[in-house]
């Protein structure tokens, strides 16, 4: 190949990289603001509950953030960002299964977030509770504080979109930090001295 045609190879393949990058950044930048918002709104207030106890106790306040109803939700905010990250660094099949492993965060989130929606029933609540219900006169009042659990949910929402562009679209993605020091064929397999003794050649003897 002339160097003239590795000249212009580069320059068509200039815009069609540009593009997988801004594409890459589109879909993995909301995953991560994604990932970051779950996080964020699961540490606020999610359920105050208060609880009416026998004399001379008084009544008892509880605050629970959706990390606390829900912990696990923690986890997958987390899995989900490191997710993206490795996105960045790897190519090919891995990327497909990430973008599968962002597909199951956001669902699963999903469905807690769902069920922080709800008012939880007896059973949950003791459990929520523990010991802290052991004075308890059986008057419970709840509030549910559910704009949290809403952000959460579109957050979780939004991960599973990206998630499934990730694994539609990360196969034509040739961009990242892996390629960067992917050294291309062209280059490699040609004459150029340095490249020679790298392959233990030796530059000065003329090929026969």
């Amino acid at each position: 190949m002339t160097p003239q045609a590795l000249v212009g190879q580069g320059s068509a393949s200039g815009p069609a990289r540009a593009a997988q990058r801004r594409e890459m950044a589109g879909v993995l930048g909301p995953a991560a603001l994604a990932s970051l918002a779950i996080l964020f709104t699961t540490s606020r207030s999610w359920l105050e509950v208060t609880v009416a106890r026998r004399p001379p106790f008084g009544p008892l306040r509880v605050e629970l953030t959706g990390r606390a109803e829900y912990p696990a939700l923690t986890g997958l905010a987390v899995v989900a960002l490191l997710g993206v990250v490795l996105v960045l660094v790897t190519g090919g099949v891995v990327r497909r299964l990430l973008g599968g492993l962002l597909v199951v965060a956001g669902g699963w989130s999903c469905g807690y977030a769902v069920s922080g929606l709800a008012t939880p029933g007896a059973a949950r609540l003791a459990e929520l509770l523990g010991d802290r219900l052991a004075q308890s006169s059986g008057l419970t009042e709840l509030q549910r504080h559910p704009v949290w659990a809403a952000l959460t949910l579109s957050a979780a929402v939004l991960l599973v979109l990206c998630g499934l562009v990730v694994v539609a679209r990360a196969g034509r993605w040739r961009v990242g930090m892996s390629a960067r020091y992917a050294a291309p064929a062209a280059v490699a397999e040609s004459g150029d001295p340095w490249r020679r003794l790298d392959r233990g050649e030796d530059p000065t003897v003329a090929d026969r």
